[in-house]
C-alpha cells in the first residue's frame, strides 16, 4: 500500500511540474505546443546518448528555427 501511495505522489509532482513548466510554451503558441511537448524531451534524450544531429532535427522540427526567421527579415529590410 505505501507503494501505491509513493507513485501517486510522483505521479502527481511529475503533472505538476509539466504544468508548470510548459504553461509558457502553451500561452505563446498554442498550436505548437504538442510539439515541444513530444519534441524536447525525445531530443535532449537523443542528445544525451550521443546523437547530436538527431537532437538537432528534432529540435528544428519542434521549435523551428528562429534564426532563419531573423535573417529573412533582416534581407528584406536591407534590399530596400
Amino acid at each position: 500500500m505505501t507503494e501505491f501511495i509513493i507513485i501517486l505522489i510522483l505521479i502527481i509532482v511529475f503533472g505538476a511540474f509539466l504544468y508548470w513548466a510548459y504553461l509558457p510554451d502553451y500561452r505563446r503558441n498554442p498550436k505548437e505546443f504538442w510539439r515541444t511537448l513530444i519534441g524536447m524531451p525525445i531530443g535532449m534524450l537523443f542528445g544525451g546518448i550521443g546523437f547530436n544531429d538527431l537532437n538537432e532535427r528534432i529540435k528544428k522540427w519542434a521549435v523551428g528555427d528562429k534564426n532563419e526567421k531573423k535573417r529573412k527579415i533582416k534581407t528584406c529590410y536591407n534590399n530596400v
